[in-house]
């Protein structure tokens, strides 16, 4: 968590509290039109032009990832993602966006199980939730558990991603041990990009991705200045998809996030050396989307995601 507001200059090991598990990401497939209403009312509007926005990147590496249909279910011409965003509140960050998506097989075939128009859904997705060095405010995560909250959304899936420091490189060196690592979730399906290893396909009812990465060289492309004391800082990030259709509080409150999901995201954290961690953060985050009055004191009023304001609710009580 960072102390201002402002990007920091030399962010250090002191910033961050690590080994605490965090949500970053949450989709949800929601009626456009239902969506288009609720934003109306808040006199927010969807825009479709990210050329010169922060966010550009990150919309390019959704645009790439959503062409991609593993069941060839439908022909490379039949769909083109169509991809829109809400400003949400002031600042650069992910955290200030919401991002809507519309045109993908996953959203065809939801409206098929549905009997609907295969234009009728799109995903809304929130993300850089868990980002330590950018600053969330208060504005941000107020309107996010609005969307979160609405019992007709259904959450597709939620990325948990915890920081931690390892001197071990990640790189195509070390797949074999990823993969040995984590054989009993699969034995295959692994690849090593640069310096992210990746396991896409995992035998477990809800995780459906691993994703272990070099953060700090991460943050240092995106001119993140750092001081040397982070040079060894690695997160793991594991996507979350409820075992049934639910929306967000249910499935958080569910044995099904809450045992589950969360024994198996210790158990992999553990085999890829990622020790001793806490959920105080996931809890902070958690509460405060279901009751916002926990978010009523100085310090979350100033930034959410302040490390002071992690310490101040560290003994939050749990979902």
């Amino acid at each position: 968590m960072i102390k201002n507001d402002k990007n920091i200059t030399n962010f250090s090991i002191d910033n961050i509290i690590f080994n605490t598990q965090g949500i970053d990401t949450t989709v949800q497939i929601a009626n456009y039109k239902t969506l288009s209403n609720i934003l109306l009312k808040e006199d927010k509007y969807l825009e479709s032009d990210t050329k010169n926005l922060p966010i550009h990147p990150y919309m390019k590496s959704i645009h790439k990832q959503l062409i991609y249909d593993n069941k060839n279910r439908y022909k490379k011409g039949s769909f083109h993602p169509l991809i829109e965003y809400v400003k949400i509140s002031k600042g650069k960050g992910l955290s200030n966006y919401m991002i809507v998506v519309r045109n993908t097989p996953i959203l065809f075939d939801y409206a098929t199980t549905q009997k609907k128009a295969k234009d009728t859904f799109c995903m809304i997705i929130f993300s850089g939730l868990h980002q330590p060095t950018k600053a969330i405010p208060n504005e941000a995560i107020k309107f996010i558990s609005k969307i979160l909250k609405r019992k007709a959304f259904k959450l597709h899936s939620v990325d948990i991603a915890t920081d931690f420091i390892n001197k071990e490189p990640i790189n195509y060196k070390n797949k074999d041990s990823f993969r040995k690592r984590l054989k009993k979730y699969n034995k295959n399906s692994y690849i090593a990009v640069g310096s992210t290893l990746y396991c896409n396909k995992v035998d477990d009812k809800n995780i459906s991705k691993i994703k272990l990465y070099d953060k700090q060289k991460k943050q240092t492309l995106q001119k993140q200045l750092l001081h040397n004391n982070l040079n060894n800082w690695k997160r793991l990030e594991l996507e979350i998809r409820p075992s049934k259709k639910m929306n967000f509080t249910d499935f958080i409150k569910s044995d099904d996030f809450k045992k589950d999901s969360l024994r198996v995201y210790r158990d992999i954290s553990k085999k890829l050396k990622v020790s001793k961690i806490n959920d105080n953060y996931m809890n902070y985050q958690i509460n405060s989307i279901l009751d916002n009055r926990i978010m009523n004191n100085t310090q979350s009023k100033k930034q959410f995601n302040s490390k002071e304001s992690l310490e101040r609710l560290g003994k939050s009580d749990k979902i």
